[in-house]
C-alpha cells in the first residue's frame, strides 16, 4: 500500500522499499509495538514506560533516515561516487549533530543554545543542498568552538 504510493509521488523503487523495511524495524522500541521496550524493561526491570519513552527519546534521530533516503537516494548508493560520498558524510554529522542535541550532550554536556544549534544545523545538513550543508557545518563549527572553550568544572577535591 505504501509503497506503491510513494513510487507514484517520485521517490526511487529502492528508496521507498527501505523507507517501509526501516519503518518496519524502528516499529521495535515505537509504540504500541515496542516488543523490544517491553523486553529491556523486563530484563532492567524498570518501567515499562519510562523505558518506552526513554527508547523514543533515544531512537527519534532514527525517525528521520527514511526521509533522507526519499529526499536523498545515494544514501543508498544510487548515483554517481561523488554525491553518494558527500551525502553520506553530511547526512551522518547531522544525525550525530542531532542525537547532541536531542540528548543534550555533545562533546560534553551541552547549553541550551548549543543544542538549538545542533539541532538547527542537523536539519541543515540532512536537507540535501550546498548551502543548508554550509549553514550546518557552520553551526557544528559553532557548538565545537563553544564547547572547547567553556571552561571545565573544576574536579573535586580528595575526600569530597
Amino acid at each position: 500500500l505504501l509503497v506503491p504510493a510513494l513510487v507514484k509521488l517520485g521517490i526511487p523503487t529502492i528508496a521507498a522499499h527501505m523507507f517501509a523495511f526501516y519503518y518496519a524495524i524502528i516499529s521495535a522500541i515505537t509504540p504500541p509495538v515496542a516488543l523490544a521496550v517491553y523486553a529491556g524493561a523486563g530484563l532492567a526491570g524498570s518501567d515499562i514506560w519510562r523505558t518506552g519513552f526513554a527508547a523514543v527519546r533515544l531512537g527519534a534521530p532514527g525517525f528521520i533516515i527514511p526521509f533522507m533516503f526519499a529526499y536523498a537516494p545515494s544514501l543508498l548508493f544510487v548515483g554517481d561516487s561523488w554525491t553518494i560520498l558527500t551525502s553520506t558524510v553530511t547526512a551522518t554529522v547531522g544525525i550525530i549533530m542531532l542525537a547532541g542535541g536531542m540528548i543534550g550532550w555533545f562533546l560534553r554536556e551541552t547549553t541550551g543554545f548549543e543544542r538549538v544549534c545542533l539541532i538547527i544545523g542537523a536539519v541543515s545538513l540532512i536537507k540535501p543542498g550546498i548551502y543548508t550543508d554550509l549553514l550546518g557545518l557552520a553551526l557544528l563549527a559553532v557548538v565545537i568552538l563553544s564547547q572547547k572553550l567553556r571552561k571545565k568544572p573544576p574536579l573535586p577535591s580528595p575526600g569530597q
